[in-house]
């Protein structure tokens, strides 16, 4: 996998959740699909070409446009963010994460006890 120690920034997030929706796609792909308010796609362009130089996203040259395909999963985007911010918010115990969860009611018993049956039978 390429190297994630960059992070994306709202904008730039935002261009990867439709990448990551449609696949892959061209610049009037991308601007279909993003939700309003719509940026101008002069602004979208400027992202796509900061993803490509973050090593995000690729590009192929068909006829005079580029073709946008994600080198980074949605998956391993996600595993990294949540790395980042449990190392950085829950002195890197993701077992404070859920506490959190639990202490603002944002994960109920039924889902804990389904969370913890997971665990018994992935550890079997």
């Amino acid at each position: 996998l390429l190297v994630m120690h960059k992070v994306l920034t709202k904008g730039e997030e935002e261009i990867m959740q439709v990448l990551w929706k449609i696949g892959a796609g061209f610049l009037k792909d991308i601007l279909e699909i993003i939700e309003e308010p719509k940026p101008h796609s002069n602004t979208i362009a400027t992202l796509l070409k900061i993803l490509v130089e973050k090593g995000f996203v690729t590009y192929e040259v068909i006829g005079r446009n580029n073709f946008y395909c994600p080198l980074v999963t949605k998956t391993a985007y996600g595993k990294k963010t949540l790395q980042q911010l449990v190392k950085g918010y829950f002195e890197g115990s993701p077992a404070n994460l859920v506490s959190q969860f639990v202490q603002d009611e944002k994960i109920s018993l039924e889902e804990m006890e389904a969370l913890l049956k997971k665990l018994r039978t992935a550890k079997k």
